[in-house]
């Protein structure tokens, strides 16, 4: 992208036009950090960061105003605020922070790697100034070099420290040796760090494949074990790293084969955020052959919703004769709709990673499984297969009640999923001939 795409990315969303003109004294507002970095590694931010002298809030509210966005403040001690603007997938988002020291200089030296460490002035009625990097973060970035600003700056927020794994990752870099030494001995202190930081940190991370390079960066600094307690106690093992390298692939390739795109879009969702179906797909995965009581433990831990715990608890559950299922199913879209929704609470991830499950190659996987997707997504309504018969139909017609009702539609629905009932008129023959089975059933477990 460049600097220069950079003022003309700006200029489009009118965000250098409206705050140039807020601007009342040149060098009073910078553009610092990611996005200045996202231009010299020619990549598009929509995430922009402005330093200023003093308290921008007021800044920041005539910003907002200007624009038509949204303003609120993020940390009122601190005096950091948002404005977010722009409409559908052109929606992009500003923070303004004052100096965190007595200049320019000091607030960047102060901030956690050169490569965020550089600034551009807006200058009033004009433009984007030029570029200050004061240690050499550009330079850097070139070499494909990850350095801290200091050896104090991890220690003053060991977060850090995962974001250092983040960049490096995300970035494709290389991770200076003292600035590796650094992150070693500050990375103990992350269990001081607040849980839902370190999780949004680390589900950036997972969002990038291949997701191995994340667990064994942790391995390096000897985090495993403070983020994922005693599924990591033995390390990076090679069958943990074999069940989450073949799930990536599995669903890359499921991802690319479904035509509709719709896939793609509902793996990108967030289940909570910073955590989407994508990478909570991954952890099910890395944490398969484990119990769910020690997985829910470190989830919990993390501060994982309840969201996220469902659909990993609904993926670790699977078993393979339920992929096994797969290549019985019969070829009636109604019953491969009932069987995929008594898969769990996500029964469209829960049928993705039954996929991976197949011993079969992958596109034989996708070509049984896509059909089973759309069955399911063409026959919910509002969330559920809804019944052929109600259990209001089956008290006014025979004589059930209480629980001999459930039992009695459990019964067709196994029917259903058969494929030996396939419509009302099936579904009403089968129960007029068999309601007395659920009555049976009934008595057997009272008794």
């Amino acid at each position: 992208m460049g600097l220069q795409e950079l003022e003309l990315n700006l200029n489009r969303k009118g965000i250098l036009a409206s705050l140039s003109g807020l601007v009342q004294v040149s060098n009073d507002c910078f553009l610092v950090g990611g996005a200045v970095r996202d231009a010299l590694l020619n990549r598009c931010s929509d995430d922009f960061d402005f330093a200023t002298v003093g308290d921008p809030t007021d800044l920041a509210k005539a910003f907002a105003a200007e624009l038509g966005g949204s303003w609120f403040m993020l940390d009122k001690q601190r005096r950091q605020s948002r404005v977010v603007a722009g409409q559908g997938g052109d929606r992009f988002s500003c923070d303004f922070s004052p100096f965190r020291a007595d200049s320019l200089e000091g607030d960047l030296q102060g901030r956690d790697f050169t490569i965020n460490a550089m600034a551009m002035a807006i200058e009033p009625g004009s433009g984007l100034g030029p570029l200050f990097d004061p240690l050499d973060g550009q330079k850097d970035l070139q070499r494909r070099r990850l350095r801290c600003c200091s050896s104090e700056v991890l220690l003053d927020d060991p977060l850090r420290v995962l974001k250092g794994i983040r960049h490096a990752i995300c970035l494709d870099l290389s991770i200076e040796p003292s600035t590796l030494t650094s992150m070693r001995h500050a990375a103990p202190s992350l269990n001081r760090i607040a849980p839902e930081r370190m999780r949004n940190e680390l589900a950036s991370m997972l969002a990038v494949s291949p997701a191995r390079r994340s667990l064994m960066w942790l391995q390096e600094l000897k985090l495993l074990e403070l983020l994922f307690g005693s599924a990591a106690k033995s390390g990076v093992t090679d069958i943990g790293l074999a069940r989450l390298d073949h799930a990536e692939a599995w669903l890359s390739f499921l991802c690319q084969a479904d035509e509709s795109g719709s896939l793609s879009e509902y793996f990108a969702q967030e289940l909570e955020q910073g955590i989407t179906r994508a990478v909570a797909f991954k952890l099910a995965a890395w944490f398969s052959g484990q119990k769910f009581s020690d997985v829910r433990c470190i989830l919990q831990n993390l501060h994982c919703s309840r969201a996220v715990q469902q659909a990993i608890s609904c993926l670790v559950d699977l078993e393979q004769r339920q992929a096994d299922q797969l290549l019985q199913l019969p070829p009636v879209g109604r019953s491969r709709a009932l069987w995929a929704e008594d898969l769990g609470s996500h029964p469209r991830m829960a049928v993705c990673c039954l996929g991976s499950l197949l011993e079969v190659p992958f596109a034989e996987a996708a070509r049984l499984l896509l059909p089973v997707l759309q069955d399911l997504n063409s026959y919910r309504v509002q969330g559920k297969v809804p019944g052929l018969l109600t259990g209001g139909w089956l008290q006014k017609t025979l004589p059930l009640r209480g629980p001999a009702v459930g039992r009695c539609l459990a019964l067709l629905r196994q029917e259903e999923i058969a494929g030996r009932v396939i419509n009302l008129e099936e579904a009403e023959y089968f129960v007029l001939n068999n309601w007395q089975k659920a009555v049976e059933k009934t008595i057997d477990k009272e008794t």
